[in-house]
């Protein structure tokens, strides 16, 4: 079943610094999304209109997802159909590109995505910007909290001495945990390289008063992300955004064909970066945005890490699980990470060159016969690995999985096989007889 969603005008509010959308369906459903815009307040007044509303349709693509509970609403157990009606202030420039947003929508979180626009100005006061980023910037580096962005950082930091980036992070006080990570990472980088970035502290995005119940997972996390990126990037005349993802999860291979659209991310496929670098050519935004990471592991990341010491002395301090707000049947409740979801699995398989002080919820040792459905993940990833693929197999799971540049294929199945190199090499130094087996090992 189409659900009808109306995104009315936001509405700033000058005490607290908020941006609230009303979010209503054609059933009466609503929902307020907040956004703490008073963070890029100071930015919002340097850039176009388009870019203000490219980054509120970024926050507003956010809420939704949180909004929609998915299985409740799907139409095959994980599919959505929605149409949006979302206000811009030049709507008939924003309905050329009506299909490609909808396009790109559908491809990042596995619905199918109907957005139309409307005629509605967001009216928010001048504000300066501040001294703080007065400087000028090389880049803008998404900073999440997990090891991809820590190593993404720390890259800039030591190979460019004489430029600045400026960092930017959110979070959802739904989620658990990043908003601490990013704040300590933050202030530990200082230490070493404080005069060399500067920092758009954790702007704060959250779902309130809403009468559904909610939606757990976060597909659209990226396009939010990226949407302040953009601000800050055109707000400052900063050239390029910096996504560093390891390949790996940036291409999303599936373990398994009926793990093709609701088992894996696409926050960062090369498919969804050159979707919105289109978008953002049709609206005349110069903004370039890339992956430099995009041919390498997670193992290669940390290995090829420009300064290994600050690295180790980090990495406890970045998390990469995936469901560190489900805790109950962890094995080791007080722990970082749980462990066996795959973020944690390709984590754990990445840091075999270093000491991983990493703290974890689960042993996969502990999880056969894969009955408890905290281990299915595991279960799927050993499956995987026992798997005979050919390079010509990956090739073509990559094509129909929706890689599009077909020059790039090679070194696309060049991180497929060596992904299954490092976790087999992880799993036969980790596992047991019974795990060793699963894997073919």
């Amino acid at each position: 079943m189409k659900i009808v969603i109306k995104v009315a005008i936001p509405v700033y509010d000058e005490r607290s610094g908020l941006a609230t959308v009303r979010l209503s369906t054609d059933s009466s459903a609503q929902a307020d999304l907040r956004i703490n815009f008073g963070k890029v307040l100071s930015f919002a007044n340097q850039v176009t209109l388009d870019v203000v509303d490219f980054f509120m349709l970024s926050a507003t693509i956010y809420g939704i997802d949180r909004f929609i509970e998915r299985r409740r609403n799907s139409i095959d157990g994980w599919s959505r159909e929605l149409k949006i009606s979302f206000p811009v202030n030049d709507p008939a420039k924003w309905k050329t590109i009506s299909p490609e947003v909808s396009n790109m929508l559908s491809f990042l979180t596995g619905d199918y995505w109907e957005v139309d626009f409307y005629k509605g100005k967001f009216d928010f006061p001048a504000k300066p910007l501040e001294p703080y980023f007065s400087d000028t910037f090389a880049q803008v580096n998404l900073f999440s909290g997990g090891l991809d962005s820590l190593i993404g950082a720390i890259d800039f930091l030591t190979t460019k001495p004489n430029e600045k980036v400026l960092f930017i992070s959110h979070y959802d006080s739904q989620m658990h945990g990043p908003f601490s990570d990013q704040k300590y990472l933050m202030s530990s980088i200082k230490e070493d390289y404080g005069g060399q970035f500067s920092y758009i502290s954790s702007l704060k995005v959250s779902l309130d008063h809403s009468t559904l119940p909610k939606e757990t997972t976060f597909r659209s996390r990226s396009i939010l992300f990226i949407g302040m990126a953009l601000l800050a990037a055109q707000g400052k005349k900063i050239p390029l955004v910096i996504v560093p993802e390891n390949g790996t999860v940036s291409l999303n291979y599936p373990l398994s064909s009926s793990r093709r659209s609701a088992c894996s991310t696409r926050t960062t496929h090369p498919t969804v970066l050159n979707m919105i670098k289109s978008i953002w050519s049709q609206l005349s935004i110069d903004t370039s945005i890339s992956n430099p990471y995009e041919f390498l592991t997670k193992g290669e990341m940390v290995a090829n890490c420009k300064d290994q010491a600050i690295l180790k002395k980090l990495v406890d301090a970045s998390n990469s699980c995936g469901k560190r707000g489900h805790r109950a049947h962890w094995d080791v409740p007080g722990a970082s990470h749980c462990g066996i979801c795959m973020p944690c699995i390709y984590r754990r398989a990445s840091l075999l060159s270093i000491l991983d002080k990493t703290t974890y919820g689960n042993d996969i040792n502990l999880l056969n016969p894969f009955t408890r459905q905290k281990g299915q993940d595991a279960g799927a990833c050993l499956e995987f690995l026992k798997t005979p693929l050919s390079s010509r197999a990956i090739k073509q799971e990559l094509i129909v999985n929706g890689i599009k540049e077909l020059g790039k294929l090679d070194k696309y199945v060049g991180v497929v096989e060596r992904t299954r190199t490092e976790l087999k090499q992880w799993v036969k130094k980790v596992g047991n007889t019974v795990i060793k087996s699963k894997a073919g090992i």
